[in-house]
């Protein structure tokens, strides 16, 4: 049974929440910012009043000494400080939290029906023809609010702005006295306006204290109207036409606030209407159903504070490349996290503006901590291009998930990723090339096999971090200096530049920006994926594994794209390379004590374009200390130390793949014995005699190559 309650009033829903919980007989702490407020709630023994207005902290301390069962915010929609800093402080308390939301002009009760209902009502003063007509309905919400308005030359426009200040530059460029009911705290965006003093009716609460405000500004007399609303339809009409008001200025206050009595009034006295929008599209709870929670007990009910995450994928950085979802997702957030880039995109700035705030973070674990430390309802993380495209989205779901985890109980965490346009499917489009069957890389603190990818893939799409100079000249380098480069910087953006060149001639122009590639090579397919022949590779005088053999080496190994592989006795590096090829985005490091392999490793290392392979020099298992756990590792030659190796890699305690080849019985022999006292598992062996045919004079002969014995297992222990 909910017996304890604190409600934060100020509106009509506050009131009323109020008089329930007398009614009820609901022990409450009732916050009011004003002491007019508090003149117009109910008194008892159960109600304790609150009034001025309160900060975070203050507001900390009020909850912790009353130490309430349910918080209930019922301040003004645009009250929005208010508002955060109540989610904010029930977030750190730990306490239970409602909002109150009251219904917009766009609710079916604020439409036809309402207006229907109002002519039954009203008697024939009420529903006499208007003296100026301009065919205002209530029946559309503020989506539609800036159709015209009929009429011929008394024809007004119904505008929206987002905020005062945007009203106060709309009031500039119309004429006419101003009748504003958006009460005396806002008047100050309005000072600016000529003829501020004579232009503008004030329609305030009657406190001495907002006359005075009032009065400073430079208001006097019939200039400042003293009145507690809502107001009916027939009460804002006299007013505009007593006035001679020719524009209303007012929030969209909702049915509670009177907002379809304001438009009607303005109706008949054929006055624009000029409307601040509610800062943000809030969820909650209707005043009947807090009522029904209330009534009901609550117990395990109560609701928890409920908060939305949405990951937005904003595209290229202009608002032409965001979706309508993404916009529509950032309006309603009340914080706001991203890369500094990702902000100036969105023409956000670090602190707090337009009633939300802004956090410049890319680090999940701060943008965890600003979501549970402010309590906002809405929360909106940006991320560059599509949410799902080399994106930082994935490691955020993580902690995102963790974090929904750890809130069980205490908040209703719901997590949301709308995508975004890449800069893929961008510049394809503004190329017109298909890109399914193109390569992707990205060199964004990573390194990719470039030369590899682009040697045997006709299309070849890179994100870069401005290195398209060196990226030219390594494809140049490597034979590649005929690829197609398609260059784009800054796309969807003022200063969007799209260049066309081959590698070799890459003259820089301008500054470099965020860039992306597009590589067309109709050379493509030089190299097989796997038994590359021998004579593509540097020899000299280091023996070499054959390509039939390297084959079924690198099906045993059954290497992943990001694997850490070990090549020990590397020789020429003709398995390394094939290992760096198939671990494209992993690394490969091969072990080789010879200096003059170690030297023919990185020169086949550098013609195939493996920049993800890394020689080292130095006898195995000694050298293997310092080098990370790998995935997979072949052993090509051991110099006898082959149980010394094994026991190397058995202290890096991760699971692997092991391969090695013998040439001698001996060493198949010592390989066997080790395979039963690693207890390597899925082990197996096999010989294998490959032989060619060698031509001579108009004839074929057989010519066999020695005989290879490869053994390989799971290392897991």
């Amino acid at each position: 049974m909910i017996q304890k309650v604190m409600l934060f009033a100020g509106t009509t829903e506050g009131r009323l929440l109020c008089e329930f919980l007398s009614e009820k007989n609901i022990t409450a702490c009732v916050c009011v910012t004003t002491s007019y407020g508090e003149q117009l709630l109910p008194s008892g023994e159960n109600m304790e009043i609150c009034t001025g207005a309160l900060d975070r902290a203050q507001m900390e301390e009020k909850l912790s000494s009353f130490r309430p069962q349910l918080v209930i915010d019922a301040t003004h929609p645009y009250a929005r400080l208010a508002t955060e800093n109540i989610r904010a402080a029930c977030g750190f308390l730990n306490l239970p939290y409602i909002r109150v939301v009251r219904e917009s002009s766009g609710k079916e009760k604020n439409g036809a029906e309402t207006a229907t209902a109002a002519e039954k009502t009203a008697g024939p003063e009420k529903t006499a023809e208007p003296e100026k007509t301009t065919g205002l309905t209530t029946t559309a919400g503020l989506t539609d609010i800036t159709q015209k308005i009929g009429g011929q030359e008394e024809s007004r426009m119904l505008t929206e702005a987002d905020s005062m200040e945007e009203a106060a530059k709309l009031l500039e460029k119309m004429e006419g006295s101003i009748l504003v009911t958006t009460g005396s705290k806002e008047l100050e965006a309005l000072r600016g306006l000529p003829g501020f003093a004579k232009r503008i009716f004030a329609r305030i609460l009657p406190q001495p204290e907002m006359v005075q405000k009032c009065m400073e500004m430079g208001l006097s007399g019939r200039h400042i109207i003293c009145m507690q609303g809502p107001f009916s339809e027939e009460m804002n009409y006299a007013m505009l036409r007593e006035t001679n008001a020719r524009i209303l200025l007012t929030k969209e206050s909702g049915a509670a606030g009177g907002f379809p009595e304001k438009l009607r009034g303005a109706r008949r006295a054929g006055a624009a209407v000029v409307v601040v929008k509610r800062p943000v599209e809030e969820e909650g709870c209707s005043v009947e159903e807090v009522k029904a929670l209330l009534q009901n007990g609550g117990g395990n009910t109560v609701p928890c504070l409920r908060q939305n995450i949405s990951i937005l994928g904003i595209g290229m950085g202009s608002a032409d490349s965001m979706t309508e979802g993404v916009k529509k997702l950032l309006s309603r957030a009340g914080l706001v996290a991203g890369a500094g880039r990702m902000l100036d995109a969105c023409g956000l700035t670090e602190g707090t503006e337009n009633r939300r705030r802004v956090l410049c973070a890319w680090e999940p674990d701060i943008i965890c901590r600003a979501i549970e430390e402010s309590g906002e309802a809405q929360t909106a993380v940006l991320m560059s291009g599509d949410s799902g495209f080399y994106s930082g989205t994935k490691k955020l779901l993580q902690a995102l998930e963790a974090y929904r985890e750890q809130m069980k109980g205490r908040r209703e965490v719901t997590i949301h990723v709308e995508p975004g346009i890449s800069s893929l499917s961008y510049f394809a489009s503004r190329l017109q090339i298909s890109w399914e069957d193109a390569k992707i890389l990205s060199c964004h603190g990573k390194e990719e096999n470039l030369l590899a990818a682009v040697a045997g893939h006709r299309k070849t799409f890179v994100l870069t971090e401005g290195q398209t100079g060196e990226i030219c000249a390594e494809l140049t380098a490597g034979g590649l200096g005929d690829t197609l480069v398609y260059e784009g910087t800054n796309l969807s953006g003022p200063g969007e530049t799209i260049r066309k060149y081959p590698a070799r001639e890459y003259r820089r122009e301008g500054k470099d920006g965020l860039t992306v590639l597009f590589l067309i090579n109709d050379r493509y397919g030089r190299f097989p994926v796997t038994g590359i022949p021998e004579e593509s590779f540097l020899r000299g005088r280091v023996p070499m594994t054959k390509s039939e053999v390297r084959s079924v080496i690198l099906s045993k190994l059954s290497v992943k794209e990001e694997d850490i592989v070990y090549d020990c006795g590397a020789g020429t590096g003709s398995v390394s390379v094939e290992l760096a090829l198939a671990a494209g985005k992993g690394r490969v490091y091969a072990v080789e004590c010879d200096p003059e392999g170690i030297e023919l490793i990185r020169r086949n290392g550098e013609k195939f374009g493996c920049r993800n392979l890394t020689a080292v020099e130095g006898m195995a298992p000694q050298v293997l200390e310092g080098l990370p756990a790998p995935d997979a590792v072949f052993i090509g030659g051991t110099k006898g130390r082959l149980s010394g190796i094994l026991e190397a890699l058995r202290q890096k305690k991760k699971p692997m793949r092991i391969c090695l080849s013998a040439v001698t019985l001996e060493t198949v022999s010592e390989a066997l014995g080790c395979v039963e006292s690693f207890r390597l598992q899925n082990a197996g062996a096999c010989q294998i005699a490959v032989t060619g045919l060698q031509p001579i004079g108009g004839l074929h002969m057989l010519k066999a190559q020695n005989p290879i014995f490869l053994i390989w297992g799971d290392l897991t222990e």
